[in-house]
């Protein structure tokens, strides 16, 4: 079995979510990062899983329920009190978190007291003086409640940022229709990527371990593909575990030029912390510091075609040429028929541009925002994003 161990990450291969598997490999990671000497018995241990909109673990939509089982056996076993919870996509009530509990196999495990669910649906304002996006944030109560923070995503890729990891999935403290409006506020993709950073500084957990057994390739980050990468991923630091997996999804240095990646790194920069910068920023990941056989995992992955034209436009052009330019180069959603007009992009739409004609939806791309959330949220795998002519042959 394969590990791979540096600073504040660690991988450990993990050929399937066997239990016995998983245990060892949960165990390994604990050890690594001495999760027993900051879990008091009692404490209250948050497991904030990937749970978007509740779908069957065989989709590879959200945190596989073995994955958690596994945390949260090593959580009893040191005293502690293991409590999922997350806000999916839409209302952020008790109906929807007990629907989506289920589609994606946690209510099984809890019933048996292996893990508590959050029914907790309130919400408080939490204050980062350093925000570069904001001073304030409104985030799930659950969050305030915890003495230990597990971060639990899934890897999958993503249309807006590419890949959804460990900073994007505390994004999901964000009570459920709320993200919309950060949405809304934060339409450029580097405003968004810095106010993802900015909840991820002020959550701050303690603690992340990617599901990567089975991740997702493709129109990630809920209409794509299962993709078998045979890994745990785990570090204190969440933006060198991001850092780490977007370089080996792109295996070279253009993952700079990503959207999270490029966020990280300029705060590196402006922040002084020149080690880091310098490792991932100047001198790249050099290939001989990751093992070979931990890049084979991402070899010929499926990435989805990402805005790389945001950046372009919102540096260099006046309102009236962006117009202009943007029909004709960015990515826009387009609804297929596979939609059955069930106007659940609708409610979700940040902006309010789709609108429902003759049961199907319909969207007014001069106000879109290419945040895709149609896409993250369609229930159908109804959306597909396509990328214009003018954009492929130029960006």
């Amino acid at each position: 079995m394969h590990q791979y161990l540096r600073d504040k990450l660690y991988a450990v291969e993990t050929e399937n979510y066997g239990e016995q598997l998983l245990k060892e490999n949960i165990k390994k990671i604990f050890a690594e990062f001495k999760v027993d000497e900051k879990i008091s018995p009692g404490d209250r241990v948050l497991m904030k899983v990937n749970l978007l909109m509740g779908k069957d673990p065989s989709r590879a939509v959200c945190t596989h329920p073995a994955v958690v089982r596994a945390v949260a056996g090593e959580i009893k076993a040191l005293g502690g009190r293991p409590v999922l919870a997350d806000s999916p996509g839409g209302p952020f009530n008790q109906a929807a978190l007990k629907l989506a509990y289920n589609r994606s196999g946690y209510t099984e495990d809890a019933g048996k007291g292996l893990y508590e669910l959050n029914y907790n649906t309130g919400s408080f304002y939490g204050k980062l003086e350093s925000g570069r996006r904001g001073k304030s944030f409104e985030l799930c109560s659950f969050i305030r409640k915890a003495d230990f923070i597990i971060n639990l995503p899934k890897l999958k890729t993503h249309g807006l940022t590419l890949y959804t990891g460990a900073v994007k999935n505390l994004f999901g403290v964000v009570p459920g229709t709320v993200k919309a409006g950060y949405h809304f506020k934060m339409p450029k993709i580097r405003d968004f990527c810095q106010l993802l950073l900015d909840i991820a500084e002020l959550v701050d957990p303690d603690l992340t371990i990617m599901d990567a057994v089975t991740g997702m390739e493709g129109s990630g980050p809920s209409s794509g593909t299962p993709r078998d990468f045979k890994l745990l991923l785990a570090a204190s630091d969440i933006l060198e575990l991001d850092l780490l997996v977007s370089w080996l999804l792109r295996g070279d240095p253009s993952y700079r030029n990503d959207p999270l990646p490029e966020a990280i790194l300029r705060r590196y920069s402006q922040s002084g912390e020149s080690e880091s910068y310098g490792r991932y920023g100047e001198g790249n990941f050099l290939k001989e510091e990751i093992p070979d056989w931990l890049t084979r995992k991402f070899r010929e992955i499926k990435l989805p075609d990402i805005d790389r034209t945001a950046n372009l436009l919102d540096k260099r052009m006046p309102d009236f040429l962006k117009r202009i330019v943007t029909r004709l180069v960015r990515p826009r959603p387009v609804f297929t028929s596979a939609c059955i007009g069930c106007g659940i992009c609708k409610k979700n739409c940040p902006p309010q541009v789709i609108s429902m004609e003759q049961g199907q939806a319909r969207v007014e791309l001069e106000g879109c925002i290419r945040c895709f959330c149609c896409q993250e949220l369609c229930p159908h795998m109804a959306v597909e994003i396509e990328n214009p002519l003018l954009g492929r042959l130029f960006f």
